[in-house]
């Protein structure tokens, strides 16, 4: 599943957008190239494409294997990301959470070296080496000074190449997880948000918890990880985003030296990998699943959709209808539930794209009861706010946006893409996303705005009408009488 602490976070600052907020094809568009405005970037097995005005190159080792540069001369840092493409389709029931379980103890040890060594080399380099997980990839993110460069990309070979998986700390974090799974289940946003997407996803791995559930980490013993790990890790899995102030040719032939004794052949499966394609709309309506808790003092109302990937034409056009529907301070839940009507004291909305499908999800925080000055009575706002959610949703199928509020949404997501490119690290991560998710690769994160600029007021309508079906709906409200989870 998605990464909970990040969406909370993006809707604490107001920027509610995915991590991949750099990615957009919009309908009829064609690939621009680095150089003229025309086609892709050029590569072939075995060979780089020649830097351009963007200094952008990508190569194809033999083996799959794929390396994206970005020179940046001048940069006092560089940025070296590594995404391995493997994820929630990769897990069961019983194995929910190996994704990540791996994913944290991936720096543990290698072959040639202990935990302490890996520790002490991480520090020498800066400290900022880190591993985590999404959906459908788990990805290193390093950063250290051009000096170093070299002594990054052996470790990093190293982790990807030979990881051992030292059982001290493979406990240590089977520790840490339960923990978090533990508080998990006190969020009121995770729990609402997990029972939407279950329903949501249920018959595909982005129904299940991201980090597993207590049953499935308990019974995972470090075999297992190790088995997952050599199966995935293997280099046509795998790309490597390197930006910074570094010759690109050069960059390639020290990642080309330091991953060539990797001998595909000895890792992986012999199955040929399933075929993998974007998850269908939903075409009929789900069971809700109302939640109740004794100790809580609010009520939430989460309603979800299941829409298209991060390659799909629609792409920009969703990221636009959900900053008009709740992704900005003028959307319009913010301005008819909290500023019109004062039904809600947090609210609004996010969108979730993922390599196979995703998630366009509005959401309210509100009292469990409205005071009534007419009446001089109190009553559930559960029903109402519901409702009205509902009713605000539904309203861009019939009543779409005026072309100034879709060129204020457009300002909006261009600027927060440009704030979030301020930093190296997150232009590295955004182009390796793009190259994994997007039929453009990494030439879709730069022709963003671009993009984005493309949409209309009529594609808004359109994405709305298409996409805005067969909600899921997820609630939660205290309850003195009941603990537990029930259908409608």
């Amino acid at each position: 599943m998605v990464n909970l602490a990040l969406i909370r976070n993006l809707i604490r600052t107001g920027a509610v957008l995915s991590a991949a907020i750099a990615l957009s094809i919009p309908a009829g568009a064609t690939a621009p190239s680095l150089g003229d405005g025309q086609g892709s970037i050029p590569s072939t097995p075995g060979t780089t494409a020649p830097p351009t005005s963007s200094q952008l190159s990508r190569t194809v080792l033999p083996n799959g294997m794929r390396i994206i540069v970005k020179n940046e001369p001048g940069s006092t840092l560089t940025a070296v990301n590594v995404f391995v493409k493997v994820g929630s389709d990769q897990e069961t029931t019983e194995t929910a959470g190996i994704g990540n379980f791996v994913a944290q103890t991936l720096l543990a040890s290698t072959g040639s070296r202990t935990p302490e060594t890996i520790q002490s080399e991480i520090a020498d380099l800066g400290g900022n080496v880190t591993v985590s997980r999404q959906p459908d990839w788990t990805y290193i993110s390093s950063l250290t000074i051009p000096d170093k460069f070299n002594d990054l990309v052996s470790l990093l070979a190293d982790v990807l190449k030979d990881a051992t998986f030292d059982p001290e700390a493979v406990e240590t974090q089977r520790t840490s997880i339960l923990s978090d799974i533990d508080s998990g289940q006190a969020s009121v946003f995770d729990r609402v948000y997990n029972n939407l997407r279950g329903d949501l996803f249920s018959d595909t791995g982005y129904g299940l918890p991201s980090l597993g559930s207590a049953r499935s980490i308990q019974r995972m013993p470090q075999s297992q990880l190790l088995r997952y790990y050599r199966q995935y890790f293997i280099p046509k899995n795998i790309v490597f985003v390197v930006v910074g102030d570094v010759d690109s040719a050069a960059a390639v032939d020290t990642i080309t030296r330091d991953m060539n004794d990797y001998d595909p052949t000895l890792r992986g499966s012999r199955r040929k990998p399933p075929v993998q394609n974007p998850l269908p709309i939903l075409t009929s309506d789900l069971p809700a699943v109302h939640d109740y808790d004794t100790d809580l003092s609010e009520v939430c109302v989460m309603a979800g959709f299941r829409a298209p990937s991060m390659a799909s034409e629609d792409y920009p056009a969703l990221q636009v209808l959900n900053a008009l529907m709740g992704g900005m301070k003028t959307s319009r839940l913010f301005t008819n539930l909290r500023e019109k009507q004062g039904l809600a004291y947090e609210l609004g909305s996010f969108y979730s794209p993922q390599l196979y499908a995703g998630d366009l999800t509005a959401y309210v925080f509100a009292a469990p009861n409205q005071f009534d000055p007419t009446t001089k009575k109190s009553s559930g706002t559960m029903g109402t706010i519901k409702d009205q959610l509902l009713q605000q949703v539904a309203s861009f199928q019939s009543t779409p946006p005026t072309k100034l509020e879709v060129e204020r949404a457009k300002h909006y997501l261009i600027g927060t893409y440009k704030i979030k490119h301020e930093r190296i690290e997150t232009r590295a991560s955004l182009l390796g996303i793009a190259e994994l998710t997007s039929p453009q690769g990494a030439q879709a994160d730069i022709d963003y705005p671009k993009n984005l600029n493309a949409v209309t007021v009529a594609d808004i309508q359109r994405v709305a009408q298409k996409y805005l079906v067969h909600p899921v709906i997820s609630t939660i409200e205290p309850d003195p009488h009941n603990g537990g989870v029930a259908s409608e």
